[in-house]
């Protein structure tokens, strides 16, 4: 087996691994996606369900590849630390590198890997390239103490007799049936910590829930909604209220304008599909300082009667 299938193999196995866990994941930031909304979904059907499924498995999938990116941009790293490090030792000390030995798919892939996740910092508003940065340093740092760990690396030391001693017990451990078997559990344990540095110090659960959302439908922004006018009054009084309480410090976007039905433009569908009911805000224009306040409304979903969609088709 060359190094190109061993790579496309470990891809898949790893792609595999990973999604499950991540998608299990999803799960979680949901429910602190629902929080962070101040709504959860009542009146749920079996459709309904099903769509919900389906979105947290697109963050599962979405957060794989994410996770992939990250590994296969560390590897660069990881390549130039191991030269360091079997240059510095004069013998070598690491040998097995993370996406398989051929420096060639290391150097390519981990490049454009690296390049996507400065791009994604910079360029996509639900994320920080200042935290994704200190998320991917984080996760090299712990892959590399996992990785001595694995492959038990012992590093040279004065001591030959010691070092001879700890070599042999590391061997007698290897061949030790229990210790093969604790060594998968805390491998395990240590992935489900490895993916999870992202949500943890990257913050990016609740971004890549609100991408779900958004390719499946569930969350809308920059829409313009049209309700039943029996809610007319309703709508009308709150964005009154709203208005008088901030004293035109952050004015409206969206406008409400009602004949036979009522419409408001630029509004952001928070939650709809799932459940009876629909969670929509209309943002304020943002003040000096960049901040933005929006007023939220919770209607039922048979009083929305259509959404308008702003769609660009690049030739």
């Amino acid at each position: 087996m060359n190094d190109k299938t061993k790579l496309i193999q470990f891809t898949k196995e790893m792609f595999k691994f990973t999604s499950a866990l991540s998608t299990l994941i999803g799960f979680f930031i949901v429910f602190f996606y629902c929080i962070e909304i101040h709504y959860f979904p009542v009146g749920i059907t079996t459709g309904d369900a099903l769509l919900f499924v389906w979105a947290v498995i697109s963050f599962g999938l979405i957060y794989a590849v994410f996770i992939y990116f990250i590994y296969t941009a560390n590897s660069v790293y990881f390549y130039i630390g191991s030269i360091r490090i079997n240059k510095f030792y004069k013998k070598t000390i690491i040998d097995k590198l993370p996406c398989g030995n051929n420096k060639f798919f290391i150097l390519t892939f981990g490049i454009i890997a690296q390049i996507f996740l400065w791009i994604m910092g910079w360029r996509v508003d639900f994320f920080s390239l200042i935290l994704i940065t200190v998320s991917q340093c984080i996760m090299l740092i712990l892959y590399f103490i996992g990785y001595c760990a694995y492959y038990d690396v012992k590093f040279p030391k004065k001591n030959k007799i010691n070092e001879s001693k700890e070599s042999k017990d590391s061997k007698d451990s290897k061949d030790s049936k229990d210790s093969k078997t604790n060594k998968n559990f805390y491998l395990i344990i240590f992935v489900l910590i490895y993916i999870s540095i992202p949500l943890i110090f990257g913050h990016v659960g609740i971004g890549f829930i609100k991408i779900s959302f958004n390719l499946i439908g569930i969350r809308q922004n920059n829409v313009v909604i049209y309700i039943d006018k029996q809610y007319q009054t309703i709508l009308q009084s709150r964005i009154s209220d709203y208005t008088k309480s901030e004293k035109n410090h952050y004015l409206l976007m969206g406008k409400l304008n009602c004949s036979e039905v009522c419409n408001i433009d630029n509004v952001n569908i928070l939650f709809t599909d799932i459940g009876t009911k629909i969670l929509f805000e209309i943002p304020s224009h943002p003040d000096k300082d960049g901040n933005i306040k929006a007023l939220q409304f919770e209607l039922p979903a048979s009083a929305i009667k259509g959404i308008e969609r702003k769609i660009i088709y690049v030739k």
